[in-house]
């Protein structure tokens, strides 16, 4: 991998876009406050405890130039969970997006 593509891997792009969080049987609305094709920061009414496995289905617009566009599913483990004025900001590691087939 070159040096290029591992920053490129890191690189947050400010993103506030609704988004649904799915996670221990529960499904949560949520909003997008940043993403990386290794992480996503997500902003909720919930909060989830490190290690919880989720699902976050959005839409990437095609401009950010990231290697998939459209509706995703991004299945990734929650790293970090703060309190944002009142709300849980969610820090998750993703490890895995794939395109969700709409209907």
């Amino acid at each position: 991998m070159t040096l290029t593509a591992i920053r490129r891997l890191h690189e947050r792009i400010e993103m506030a876009t609704p988004a649904t969080i799915r996670a221990g049987g529960h499904t949560l609305a949520a909003t997008t406050r940043d993403i990386s094709l290794g992480g996503i920061f997500i902003v909720t009414d919930v909060a989830l405890r490190e290690g919880t496995e989720i699902q976050v289905v959005l839409v990437l617009p095609r401009e950010l130039g990231l290697t998939i566009s459209g509706m995703v599913c991004c299945y990734g483990k929650v790293v970090r969970s703060e309190t944002i004025d009142g709300q849980y900001g969610i820090a998750a590691m993703v490890e895995r997006f794939q395109a969700v087939q709409q209907a």
